[in-house]
């Protein structure tokens, strides 16, 4: 007999379902993320010297696209991963995995304002008036602070993915359909998330660098939603 806790939600996707979609859109953002991240604005970012940071995104406009692209594909599928671990997370409390799934949403709308700051770069580098208006030291310094602002608005927005991941483990260690250990690794990375990004304000003299290895959970999970999730 299927216990309660174990059954597919009368109205939405089935559990093997909701893990796909979740395993997938999961996929996307492991992809996109460090491509934007490690890949490209490092290239395109030079500390310290606004001047320059502003002649590479100039010159490199369509890595310089792709990059905002891909922080694009990362949050929309980040909406689609909090949209399907909802129903795929249901059975074990309905009202905790909307208020997970609210909490993702104000995540991604933080995020996504820090990506506008990109946009707004562009725009100014874009548009011949800027130069005329601002001068074209005054141009590179605020195109500068614009490109520079994302880490500090993504931070912000960790300390709430961090609650989404706190209330995601406690759902997982209820539900009898997924195995308990993925809830002790989210719990890890989102209590990871929260006293890194927290400790930058706080303490930022002191490197918690090495707890991102916490967010290693994700993939995990990710792994084990594809291969086994999706056969529920």
């Amino acid at each position: 007999m299927t216990s309660s806790n174990h059954r597919a939600p009368e109205h939405g996707l089935p559990l093997g379902t909701a893990a796909l979609v979740a395993g997938v859109g999961l996929l996307l953002m492991v992809v996109s993320a460090p491509f934007a991240q490690l890949v490209v604005f490092p290239e395109l970012l030079v500390p310290g010297d606004a001047a320059q940071t502003a002649s590479n995104l100039t010159q490199n406009r369509g890595l310089f696209l792709a990059g905002i692209l891909a922080w694009l594909v990362n949050y929309s599928a980040d909406v689609l991963v909090g949209w399907a671990l909802f129903y795929f997370l249901a059975p074990a409390s309905r009202p905790v995995s909307m208020l997970a799934f609210a909490f993702c949403l104000i995540y991604t709308a933080v995020a996504l304002g820090g990506v506008f700051n990109y946009v707004e770069a562009l725009r100014l580098l874009d548009a011949p008036e800027s130069a005329a208006a601002l001068g074209t030291e005054r141009l590179h310094a605020q195109v500068y602070l614009l490109v520079n602002a994302y880490p500090y608005d993504w931070g912000f927005a960790l300390v709430v993915f961090g609650v989404v991941l706190l209330l995601r483990a406690w759902l997982v260690v209820r539900a009898e359909h997924v195995p308990s250990i993925f809830g002790v690794l989210l719990a890890v990375a989102g209590f990871a998330y929260i006293v890194t990004e927290l400790g930058r304000l706080v303490a930022p003299g002191v490197n918690l660098d090495f707890l991102i290895l916490a967010g290693l959970a994700e993939p995990v999970f990710m792994i084990w939603l594809l291969v086994k999730g999706r056969r529920l």
